[in-house]
Protein backbone atom coordinates (compact mmCIF):
# COMPACT_ATOMS: atom_id res chain seq x y z
CA UNK A 1 0.00 0.00 0.00
CA UNK A 2 1.21 3.25 -1.04
CA UNK A 3 1.97 5.91 1.75
CA UNK A 4 -0.66 8.08 0.32
CA UNK A 5 -3.43 4.87 0.86
CA UNK A 6 -2.02 4.30 4.31
CA UNK A 7 -3.12 7.78 4.96
CA UNK A 8 -6.30 7.56 3.50
CA UNK A 9 -7.30 4.15 4.84
CA UNK A 10 -5.66 5.99 8.54
CA UNK A 11 -7.70 9.15 8.19
CA UNK A 12 -11.05 6.83 7.52
CA UNK A 13 -10.21 5.37 10.95
CA UNK A 14 -9.84 8.71 12.95
CA UNK A 15 -12.83 9.88 11.33
CA UNK A 16 -14.73 7.39 12.70
CA UNK A 17 -13.13 7.54 16.00
CA UNK A 18 -14.07 11.14 15.79
CA UNK A 19 -17.35 10.43 15.25
CA UNK A 20 -18.00 7.81 18.45
CA UNK A 21 -16.19 10.44 20.39
CA UNK A 22 -18.83 13.50 19.33
CA UNK A 23 -21.50 10.98 20.08
CA UNK A 24 -20.32 10.04 23.48
CA UNK A 25 -19.71 13.93 24.15
CA UNK A 26 -23.06 14.59 22.58
CA UNK A 27 -24.75 11.57 25.14
CA UNK A 28 -22.95 12.65 27.99
CA UNK A 29 -24.32 16.59 27.41
CA UNK A 30 -27.50 15.29 26.57
CA UNK A 31 -27.88 13.48 29.58
CA UNK A 32 -26.07 16.17 31.95
CA UNK A 33 -27.48 19.22 31.21
CA UNK A 34 -31.07 18.26 30.99
CA UNK A 35 -33.74 16.92 34.18
CA UNK A 36 -34.85 13.92 34.41
CA UNK A 37 -38.48 14.31 34.04
CA UNK A 38 -37.28 16.28 30.44
CA UNK A 39 -34.98 13.18 29.57
CA UNK A 40 -37.91 10.62 30.52
CA UNK A 41 -41.19 12.52 28.49
CA UNK A 42 -42.36 11.13 25.28
CA UNK A 43 -43.56 14.04 23.07
CA UNK A 44 -46.32 11.50 22.30
CA UNK A 45 -47.13 8.00 23.19
CA UNK A 46 -46.00 7.10 19.73
CA UNK A 47 -42.57 8.98 20.45
CA UNK A 48 -39.85 7.50 22.08
CA UNK A 49 -37.94 10.00 25.09
CA UNK A 50 -34.47 11.27 24.78
CA UNK A 51 -33.67 8.77 27.36
CA UNK A 52 -35.06 5.90 25.62
CA UNK A 53 -33.14 6.93 22.30
CA UNK A 54 -30.17 6.65 23.86
CA UNK A 55 -31.57 3.18 25.75
CA UNK A 56 -32.11 2.27 22.32
CA UNK A 57 -28.56 3.24 20.78
CA UNK A 58 -26.92 1.05 23.94
CA UNK A 59 -29.20 -1.84 22.90
CA UNK A 60 -28.61 -2.01 19.12
CA UNK A 61 -24.78 -1.39 19.18
CA UNK A 62 -24.15 -4.17 21.94
CA UNK A 63 -25.89 -6.30 19.97
CA UNK A 64 -23.54 -5.75 16.95
CA UNK A 65 -20.39 -5.59 18.95
CA UNK A 66 -19.90 -9.01 19.14
CA UNK A 67 -20.30 -9.86 15.08
CA UNK A 68 -17.62 -6.48 14.74
CA UNK A 69 -15.20 -7.81 17.29
CA UNK A 70 -14.59 -10.90 15.60
CA UNK A 71 -14.84 -9.89 12.01
CA UNK A 72 -12.07 -7.26 13.12
CA UNK A 73 -10.24 -10.29 14.55
CA UNK A 74 -10.28 -12.34 11.67
CA UNK A 75 -9.51 -9.98 9.27
CA UNK A 76 -6.79 -10.24 7.02
CA UNK A 77 -3.83 -7.72 6.93
CA UNK A 78 -4.01 -5.29 3.85
CA UNK A 79 -0.68 -6.69 2.44
CA UNK A 80 -1.76 -6.08 -0.90
CA UNK A 81 -1.72 -1.86 -2.13
CA UNK A 82 -5.27 -1.21 -2.31
CA UNK A 83 -7.50 1.53 -2.28
CA UNK A 84 -9.13 3.24 0.69
CA UNK A 85 -11.87 1.53 2.46
CA UNK A 86 -14.92 0.96 0.44
CA UNK A 87 -18.95 0.45 2.12
CA UNK A 88 -20.44 -2.42 0.19
CA UNK A 89 -23.76 -2.04 -0.93
CA UNK A 90 -25.88 -2.91 1.95
CA UNK A 91 -23.88 -1.03 4.41
CA UNK A 92 -24.00 2.15 1.88
CA UNK A 93 -27.70 1.61 2.00
CA UNK A 94 -28.30 1.09 5.27
CA UNK A 95 -25.93 4.13 6.58
CA UNK A 96 -27.65 6.39 4.24
CA UNK A 97 -31.41 5.24 5.31
CA UNK A 98 -30.26 5.76 9.27
CA UNK A 99 -28.66 9.63 8.39
CA UNK A 100 -30.98 12.37 10.11
CA UNK A 101 -33.63 13.53 8.92
CA UNK A 102 -35.50 10.68 9.37
CA UNK A 103 -36.32 10.44 5.37
CA UNK A 104 -37.15 6.17 6.08
CA UNK A 105 -39.01 5.38 9.34
CA UNK A 106 -38.16 1.60 10.53
CA UNK A 107 -39.51 -0.08 13.11
CA UNK A 108 -36.89 -1.22 16.22
CA UNK A 109 -35.72 -5.06 16.52
CA UNK A 110 -37.39 -6.17 20.02
CA UNK A 111 -33.77 -6.65 21.30
CA UNK A 112 -33.19 -2.84 20.87
CA UNK A 113 -36.55 -1.75 22.08
CA UNK A 114 -35.87 0.54 25.21
CA UNK A 115 -38.17 -0.99 27.92
CA UNK A 116 -36.30 -0.39 31.30
CA UNK A 117 -35.05 3.70 30.82
CA UNK A 118 -34.92 4.45 34.36
CA UNK A 119 -31.41 5.38 35.45
CA UNK A 120 -29.99 7.88 33.99
CA UNK A 121 -26.43 7.60 34.55
CA UNK A 122 -26.43 4.10 34.05
CA UNK A 123 -27.26 4.53 30.77
CA UNK A 124 -24.88 6.93 30.07
CA UNK A 125 -22.10 5.27 31.58
CA UNK A 126 -22.96 2.13 29.25
CA UNK A 127 -22.88 4.68 26.03
CA UNK A 128 -19.23 5.59 27.14
CA UNK A 129 -18.38 2.30 27.49
CA UNK A 130 -19.50 0.93 23.93
CA UNK A 131 -18.12 4.50 22.55
CA UNK A 132 -14.83 3.38 24.06
CA UNK A 133 -15.47 -0.26 22.48
CA UNK A 134 -15.92 1.16 19.11
CA UNK A 135 -12.74 3.20 19.30
CA UNK A 136 -10.55 0.15 20.75
CA UNK A 137 -12.22 -1.77 17.69
CA UNK A 138 -11.10 0.82 15.71
CA UNK A 139 -7.29 0.89 16.73
CA UNK A 140 -7.53 -3.21 16.04
CA UNK A 141 -8.66 -2.66 12.65
CA UNK A 142 -5.32 -0.27 11.63
CA UNK A 143 -3.54 -2.30 8.65
CA UNK A 144 -6.65 -4.88 8.79
CA UNK A 145 -8.93 -5.53 5.60
CA UNK A 146 -11.44 -4.44 7.50
CA UNK A 147 -13.86 -3.65 4.46
CA UNK A 148 -13.32 -7.18 3.11
CA UNK A 149 -14.70 -8.82 6.21
CA UNK A 150 -17.99 -9.21 6.81
CA UNK A 151 -20.50 -9.64 9.97
CA UNK A 152 -23.85 -10.69 10.09
CA UNK A 153 -26.47 -8.25 10.84
CA UNK A 154 -27.96 -9.28 14.43
CA UNK A 155 -31.59 -7.54 13.22
CA UNK A 156 -32.03 -9.22 9.89
CA UNK A 157 -30.75 -11.93 7.64
CA UNK A 158 -28.23 -9.75 5.77
CA UNK A 159 -24.17 -9.15 5.88
CA UNK A 160 -22.25 -6.27 5.67
CA UNK A 161 -18.45 -5.79 5.83
CA UNK A 162 -16.90 -4.54 9.22
CA UNK A 163 -16.28 -1.13 7.78
CA UNK A 164 -19.45 -0.90 6.87
CA UNK A 165 -20.66 -1.69 10.44
CA UNK A 166 -19.05 0.94 11.64
CA UNK A 167 -20.42 3.62 9.67
CA UNK A 168 -24.00 2.15 10.37
CA UNK A 169 -23.15 2.64 14.21
CA UNK A 170 -21.91 6.14 13.62
CA UNK A 171 -25.55 6.91 11.47
CA UNK A 172 -27.40 5.33 13.71
CA UNK A 173 -26.01 7.45 16.38
CA UNK A 174 -26.35 10.49 14.62
CA UNK A 175 -30.15 9.66 14.00
CA UNK A 176 -31.05 8.65 17.26
CA UNK A 177 -29.23 11.80 19.13
CA UNK A 178 -31.29 14.16 16.86
CA UNK A 179 -34.02 12.36 17.76
CA UNK A 180 -33.42 12.65 21.64
CA UNK A 181 -32.76 16.43 20.60
CA UNK A 182 -36.31 16.54 18.91
CA UNK A 183 -38.08 15.01 21.90
CA UNK A 184 -36.23 17.43 24.56
CA UNK A 185 -38.00 20.07 22.27
CA UNK A 186 -34.93 21.25 20.47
Amino acid sequence: MSSTQVQLVRDQLQTLARDFRHSADEARNLLTYNGEEALKRRPSPANWSALECVVHLNLATRAMLPGIRQAVEAAPQNSQPRSPYKMDLVGRLLAWSLEPPVLVKLKAPKVAQPIDASNIETVGKEFEEIHDELRQLLQASAGKAIDQQKTKSPFANIQYSAYSAFRIIAAHDRRHLWQAHKALGR
